[in-house]
């Protein structure tokens, strides 16, 4: 267990008021790409019981990582932001995932979690250059890809290389909606919701192949209900006629 999968856990135990431990092993799963048994997580739930000062009055085991997770929320008077983490979780908008840092920059020793809401993100702002571009923010692409695991979205048998941190395998950011057509939508789609990770043959096949359809309907089946999220649902067919009606080289 890492550190954010213990701290929901410590969640389930410390701020749950809804001890439905059925539900709980779904949610946890599914955030986590776990499948751990009810069993498991209950038996980790009870370890955090073992630390709380209430039950373990010898204090003893201070130096594992469960009494550190404790000390971090609950010592620390920061039971507020497990509250809400635990919220979040619990509400099952919560996609967690466990990449390196940057993924365009050296990779360091200080790992990072990244956690994304799904839900609509205003508009900011347009650069106008010739025509309208919209803006686009590399931090955005960075984490669509670390979330993705640096693999080939579009299910393909292609081998990647690893870039040359050594780390982490060579995938590239893709706009599933070209921004081009941000004029069309009320909200942003300069969102990880709407970026996918593609092998760079793949990602060429949508920009210049003759017949991408199977690979976009993919891609679209795996995001439809994350763009509806954010409030730039489409249909498959409406994003059919995008990629039909013009370039998107710069996507």
């Amino acid at each position: 267990m890492n550190e954010a999968e213990l701290a929901i856990i410590l969640g389930f135990y410390y701020i749950g008021r809804e001890k439905n431990a059925e539900r709980f092993t779904q949610l946890f799963n599914s955030c986590f790409g776990k499948d751990l048994s009810m069993q498991t997580l209950l038996h980790e739930v009870s370890v955090f019981r073992n630390v709380d000062p209430k039950y373990n009055v010898m204090h003893s085991s201070k130096n594992n990582i469960y009494y550190k997770i404790w000390k971090e929320y609950i010592e620390n008077d920061d039971a507020i932001e497990l509250k809400k983490l635990y919220k979040v979780f619990w509400s099952g908008d919560f996609i967690k995932h466990d990449p390196s840092p940057d993924v365009q920059s050296s990779t360091t020793d200080d790992a990072y979690d990244i956690v994304i809401i799904d839900k609509p993100k205003l508009l900011q702002s347009i650069i106008t250059v010739q025509n309208e571009k919209h803006k686009r923010d590399s931090r955005i692409a960075n984490n669509a890809l670390a979330i993705a695991g640096f693999i080939c979205e579009g299910r393909c048998s292609n081998e990647l290389f690893l870039k040359k941190d050594g780390v982490n395998k060579y995938t590239e950011a893709h706009h599933l909606i070209p921004l081009k057509y941000q004029k069309y939508f009320e909200y942003d789609l300069d969102v990880e919701a709407n970026i996918v990770s593609l092998c760079p043959m793949c990602h060429r096949l949508l920009h210049y192949g003759f017949d991408n359809k199977s690979l976009l309907k993919t891609l679209y089946e795996q995001r439809a209900y994350r763009l509806e999220k954010c409030g730039i649902g489409i249909s498959f067919e409406k994003l059919l006629l995008l990629y039909a009606s013009g370039d998107i080289s710069d996507e």
